[in-house]
């Protein structure tokens, strides 16, 4: 095992191959101007991300909230007379994608024009570029992958059924599908009548916007998405594209149309992700520096992440870890200069003790202050049990809400034993003892133990539904039994308040905080630095847990292997994220169906 010596020894090294220096700030431009009009230059290679975004050591990946500061920013510059986008895929980023739309139609509004540039993006990406842009060039080899959504769901009884493994789960609601992909092979009637709804909302979101955008006859964008997907020649005969072109002939073309002088590329990654190398001996020493209180009054911008989790520790870089978040909310109900919260969720749920004990803490800061929720792509099952707790909640009409409904249920292993030669027995005193033994499904006396708890648990969630939005129980009910709806279904169900993005619910906040559009903003959490990781490591902050280095490398699997195999890849990886939950000492949890994926 490494001595201290040896990690300070080694950190030094570090510190002199990688530079230890100050990368530019946040949104800002990668260099210092020389003088004269400017062309910005944003590149989106990706989807931003919502929270904790980039990677230590690799190109950073922006949030949202730092591209639409970005983008403000050039809005308000007097010395910028447009901007040149350049933009990848970016996947089922539904809810994020109109929020950077939302930016760039106010910069255009502001009568700075943004011609866009693609080699190869999608149904996300391309709404994006139809609905911010006044001129969109496409290179003469590039891909247009504009086809529509679909939902590709995965079932892996047979498989499990192969090796000996018994998913002994039960759910309440008709249309709660988080059980499907172990216990059938195809999909459920139910599920296939949730999931065309919603399908049907994201494409009629995708045709509106490229319509609108385009000038297009909404007839016409959809038999331009039938035709999908297109090369460059079919893109501009279908009217998609305004020219064809190279990366530099397009970008000059954007500076002649923004009078610009010189061309400047906004940089994403910020001090945050830097370290120098006394910071970084600190923490090897195990003397971190305590964080600066802010003293002054302001807003703050809780984000809520990924899979909820009934955890003392961070995992990854999602922040659906239940104490980490609680703690959180509860310093921000008690400080007074915190004058109102943004809570900006993107969470398909989980377990249903930690998101009990998350609304809870987010009703006692709604108690004391306004919590503007913001839902991005996604706050659907124990996500949207959170986000009822708010105050307000504002959505996209694409985002993805509700799925008011628990599944709970055990994996037993005991075929899967025996098949390798382990026998089992299990020695009970108590009719119910042997409840949440792996080695076998439930009983009957179990199984009707286990659906009470279920019944329990979901009449709880319709009751916080109920009262936190101030609903008859009978319009919660309507809207629930597991059913997934798009935002704008959502806001005619009452389960959303109005349409608004990120930059909506701040605004909000400040204003019901009373306070000045420039009042300071504080993030939660904080962007993981090496130091961060690095003191974890040595044992500090997770409360004795498995360090956060550990849960980034899971993740990063997880992620390579979505990358590697597309669709199939995200909803496989999404599969095996829900047994933990199902197998573990968490046996009620309220998800959407993690091998959902959406495009």
């Amino acid at each position: 095992m490494p001595t201290r010596r040896s990690l300070l020894a080694a950190s030094a090294a570090l510190c002199l191959l990688l530079g230890c220096g100050t990368p530019p700030t946040t949104g800002a431009p990668a260099a210092a101007p020389a003088g004269g009009r400017e062309l910005r230059e944003i590149l989106l290679g990706e989807a931003p991300t919502e929270a904790n975004g980039g990677d230590l050591f690799g190109a950073p990946t922006p949030t949202v909230r730092e591209v639409v500061d970005a983008v403000d920013a050039a809005r308000t510059d007097a010395n910028v007379g447009g901007v040149f986008l350049r933009v990848g895929p970016m996947g089922g980023a539904f809810g994020r994608g109109e929020d950077l739309s939302a930016a760039f139609r106010a910069l255009r509004a502001a009568g700075k024009p943004v011609h866009c540039h693609f080699a190869v993006t999608d149904n996300t990406g391309y709404a994006l570029l139809a609905s911010a842009c006044d001129r969109i060039s496409m290179t003469p080899a590039g891909d247009l992958d504009l086809v529509g959504v679909a939902a590709h769901l995965f079932y892996a009884k047979k498989l499990l059924d192969t090796v000996g493994i018994t998913a002994d789960l039960m759910q309440m609601g008709r249309f709660k599908g988080a059980a499907e992909p172990f216990t059938r092979d195809e999909m459920s009637p139910e599920t296939r009548e949730s999931m065309g709804a919603l399908l049907d909302d994201l494409e009629a979101s995708i045709v509106g916007a490229i319509a609108a955008g385009r000038h297009l006859e909404p007839a016409a964008v959809q038999a331009a998405i039938d035709a999908g997907p297109h090369d460059s020649a079919s893109a501009r005969d279908a009217h998609l594209v305004d020219a064809l072109a190279f990366d530099d002939e397009a970008r000059a073309h954007a500076k002649a149309a923004a009078h610009a002088e010189q061309i400047v590329r906004v940089s994403f990654r910020d001090d945050a992700q830097s370290f120098d190398l006394d910071a970084f001996v600190k923490a090897l020493s195990g003397d971190t520096p305590a964080a600066t209180t802010q003293r002054s009054a302001r807003v703050a911008l809780v984000y809520l992440e990924g899979e909820i989790s009934d955890s003392e520790g961070s995992s990854g870089r999602g922040s659906g870890s239940s104490g980490p978040f609680i703690r959180e909310l509860r310093a921000l109900a008690d400080d007074a200069n915190v004058k109102a919260v943004v809570l900006r969720i993107d969470s398909p749920g989980g377990s249903a003790l930690a998101s009990d004990l998350m609304w809870h803490a987010v009703r006692r800061v709604a108690a004391r202050k306004p919590v503007i929720v913001s839902i991005g792509d996604m706050a659907a099952s124990g996500g949207y049990y959170i986000a009822c707790a708010g105050t307000e909640i504002l959505a996209h009409d694409s985002s993805i809400v509700g799925s008011i409904g628990v599944v709970g249920g055990k994996v037993a292993f005991a075929g899967l034993a025996e098949r390798i030669g382990v026998s089992t027995e299990v020695l009970r005193r108590g009719t119910n003892a042997g409840w949440s033994s792996p080695t076998a499904p439930f009983t009957d006396s179990e199984r009707t133990i286990m659906q009470r708890m279920l019944r329990s648990t979901y009449a709880r969630f319709l009751s916080r539904v109920a009262t936190s939005r101030h609903l008859d129980p009978a319009r919660v009910s309507a809207a629930a039994e597991g059913r997934i709806w798009s935002g704008k279904a959502g806001r005619a169900l009452g389960l959303v308040d109005r349409v608004g993005g990120l930059s909506d619910a701040l605004h909000t906040a400040r204003e019901r905080g009373h306070l000045a559009e420039d009042t300071p903003i504080e993030v939660w959490p904080p962007r993981r630095t090496l130091v961060d990781l690095v003191t974890q490591a040595l044992g500090g902050s997770d409360g004795g847990r498995a360090s956060a280095v550990a849960g980034v490398q899971a993740e990063d699997a997880l992620r390579a292997l979505s990358s590697a195999l597309g669709p199939v890849g995200s909803g496989l990886a999404r599969l095996f994220a829900l047994a933990p939950l199902v197998s573990g000492d968490e046996h009620v949890v309220v998800a959407v169906p993690f091998a959902l994926d959406v495009r």
